[in-house]
């Protein structure tokens, strides 16, 4: 081992001994307790409007219960007083939330995070205060997110983990001072009640709407053959109304107690026989869904104009399965031309929470023959609401495995691309053999990495990244945290194992959308003729200490809470340019558009002297972690031509390249086996001692020791050792 490799390891032992102390002396989190003071006019305006009266912040875990008149309806809460979650930041969060006695979230509001790609944004910071909002109505057992995570455009992470906090904690409230009834199955719910409207019972669809008119009837007489039939309601002009129908489960009180009123419901349900389920039918239009044969004991007192059908099988009523509903309200169920109810005994065994339909039968017979009856079915289906469906009590879904399930495409798509890049690496050196070939497979993967990893995916490895892996074992959190984001897991990883195999160069060259970003344009300033700078060998090797000195910076001030916010990580436009994708405020904008100005004319100037996730990545690679996969052979030959076409000046006039400052771009390989610019190629050729494009064999014991994705320097048959 040389001094200088020692010198290295002995740096990094310190470095890392003085990181630790700065994660251990960290303390950025929001105060604890205190609930009431937090709770703002503002602040309770989303989580409960219309509270008349407040209780003391009380019990375990601790809540304030919320009054109408003399009721508690729901318990207000905090995320960061009962379970202090975090989100993609290791800093906890505080939402406050509140869930009523049915066990509904009435509201949410974030009070306090430091989640770095939403924190003083201008854009994501309303999106989370929308996609929070929105969490009201959002049943603890069961029913679907009224907003995906995605909603917030790239902080899913930090909506995710705060939509968990919230269900998570709400439960714990509940469970502690509101006694539910537990089930194993899927269970109608019988005991809870909360006020709805007509209006919302619709909107839920705790009962549903069909409109028939006589175009509809005329269709379906068509369709069945039977356009002739003589109905028992004749029709009218098509677009007029033939029957208008409700239906619903009145079971559960929430819905029948809503419908009929609570007294009415307990009532009908005391002459009810126990174990079975009414349904309710209301209609308006001139067909009577009751018909006249239910009258008749010679028809069996059957409804022949409506009945249920649920897998397969089909209830039908009879006159004493009926009971009438008083009509002339002016809202509601009662506000409809003829209503009533319609009970299933336990016998029957009607699933409650499994979809049904009820069939309006239009019936009529043939009109050359009378006795043949003619009858069409118009189902309307329906499905109990989740909200009013009692679910077993299961683990609930870790947030990183929701991620990683919802994340399936992307996951594969990364996996492709991540193969591609691992291709390219193996098969560099018949790739460098075609300056045409290695540029289009260059510029397109860099383009796919800029619009689909970073633009569309939001991923974009930084030094955020870095501080939150590394202050997450000392804040207890475990390895759910790390797996929370599956793509910048991914990237991580692979940046990983290829930086202690090859060096920084594979993420910051083909990995970092940034970085991509500035090669891109560099190349059109290039092509357009714009001048370019590399500074003196000299003055670089001094501007590559800017990296290093802003990873410090960073670190120490946010590591030590010095920098609680973590402005300073706005070093990095990476929020700016690629996450955002310029949609923040213009000072940001600015800055970024400047880093972006510089770089087309000085290539990749941001990464090569100021990046601070690019100073820790060179520092490890420094390290020479493995050094036999970094040993690269020198050409030898004094031409330099391969130290001037490195357009990072990662190339020493000896031939060697500095891996640490090497973005792998592998421009250098191209013009080592280009026999039109390389001089002692070029030379060979004119001599006949090579072919050109001929192949070059390599020792076996070279390309052992190199390994398959090292930079090859290999001499072609003919490449003198120097240049004559």
């Amino acid at each position: 081992m040389n001094s200088r490799s020692f010198g290295w390891r002995v740096l990094a032992s310190h470095a890392l001994a003085a990181l630790a102390a700065l994660i251990l002396a960290s303390a950025a989190y929001a105060e604890k307790g205190k609930l009431r003071e937090r709770l703002t006019p503002d602040v309770m305006a989303v989580v409960y409007p219309g509270a008349e009266q407040l209780g003391p912040e009380e019990g375990s875990p601790p809540a304030i219960a919320v009054y109408k008149g003399d009721k508690v309806v729901a318990y207000v809460f905090s995320t960061l007083d009962i379970i202090a979650a975090p989100g993609y930041s290791v800093t906890p969060f505080d939402v406050i939330a509140g869930v009523d006695i049915g066990g509904r979230i009435t509201g949410a509001k974030v009070v306090f995070h430091r989640e770095p790609y939403i924190y003083h944004d201008a854009v994501r910071q309303p999106l989370l205060d929308t996609f929070l909002a929105r969490e009201a109505g959002l049943p603890l057992r069961g029913g679907a997110t009224m907003l995906p995570p995605d909603f917030v455009a790239g902080a899913t992470i930090s909506a995710r983990a705060m939509r968990g906090a919230i269900l998570d904690t709400a439960r714990l409230v509940l469970s502690a001072r509101v006694a539910r009834t537990a089930v194993t199955a899927p269970t109608l719910d019988l005991e809870g009640f909360s006020l709805m409207s007509w209006d919302e019972l619709l909107a839920e669809g705790a009962v549903v709407r069909r409109r028939i008119t006589s175009g509809d009837v005329a269709a379906a007489l068509a369709k069945a053959g039977a356009s002739e039939a003589v109905l028992d309601v004749p029709l009218g002009k098509p677009d007029d109304l033939y029957i208008e129908v409700f239906t619903g489960l009145v079971t559960p009180p929430a819905i029948g107690g809503n419908l009929l009123g609570l007294r009415n419901f307990e009532e009908y349900w005391r002459r009810t026989p126990g174990g079975g389920q009414a349904i309710v039918v209301a209609s308006n239009g001139p067909y009577d869904y009751l018909g006249s044969k239910h009258y008749r004991e010679a028809d069996g007192h059957r409804f022949d104009r409506l009945r249920v059908v649920q897998d397969g099988r089909t209830f039908s009523f009879v006159h004493d399965d009926y009971q009438r509903l008083g009509t002339g309200a002016t809202e509601g169920i009662r506000a409809q031309q003829n209503a009533g109810l319609f009970a299933l005994p336990a016998s029957a065994r009607l699933d409650p929470v499994k979809p049904w339909q009820l069939e309006i039968l239009v019936n009529g017979s043939g009109a050359t023959a009378p006795a043949n009856p003619v009858t069409v079915a118009f189902p309307i289906e329906y499905k109990m609401p989740a909200a009013h469906i009692l679910m077993p009590d299961e683990p609930p879904v870790a947030a990183w495995v929701e991620a990683w399930r919802d994340a399936r495409v992307n996951i594969a798509i990364l996996a492709v691309l991540l193969t591609v890049l691992t291709a390219i690496f193996v098969c560099q050196a018949r790739l460098s053999h075609s300056r045409v070939a290695h540029r289009l497979v260059r510029n397109g993967f860099l383009l796919v990495v800029l619009v689909w990893l970073g633009w569309t995916a939001g991923i974009q490895f930084s030094i955020v990244n870095v501080i939150n892996y590394v202050q997450a074992p000392f804040r207890g959190f475990g390895i759910g945290f790390y797996l929370a984001e599956p793509l910048m897991v991914m990237i991580a990883a692979y940046t990983l194992v290829s930086m202690v195999l090859i060096g920084r160069g594979v993420f910051c060259g083909w990995l970092c959308p940034f970085g991509a970003l500035q090669e891109l344009l560099a190349q059109v300033a290039r092509a357009i003729g714009l001048p370019q700078w590399n500074p003196p060998a000299a003055l670089e090797k001094r501007l590559w200490l800017g990296k290093y000195v802003a990873a410090v910076v960073v670190l120490a001030l946010v590591l030590t809470a010095i920098d609680g916010s973590g402005a300073t990580t706005e070093i990095e436009p990476f929020k700016t340019a690629i996450t955002s994708k310029f949609t923040r405020a213009w000072p940001y904008v600015f800055y970024a558009g400047a880093l972006l100005a510089i770089g087309l004319f000085s290539e990749r100037a941001y990464c090569r002297f100021l990046c601070p996730l690019g100073g820790i990545l060179a520092f490890l690679d420094r390290l020479h972690l493995i050094d036999l996969l970094k040993r690269r052979p020198e050409c030898g030959n004094p031409c330099h031509l391969c130290e001037r076409s490195c357009p990072v000046s990662a190339i020493e006039k000896s031939g060697k390249i500095v891996t640490a400052e090497c973005f792998q771009c592998l421009d250098c390989q191209v013009e080592y086996y280009d026999d039109k610019r390389c001089p002692p190629l070029v030379q060979a050729k004119r001599r006949g001692d090579v072919k050109s494009g001929a192949e070059v064999p390599v020792a076996a014991a070279v390309a052992a020791l190199r390994g398959p994705f090292l930079v090859p320097h290999r001499r072609p048959a003919g490449h003198p050792r120097s240049c004559p």
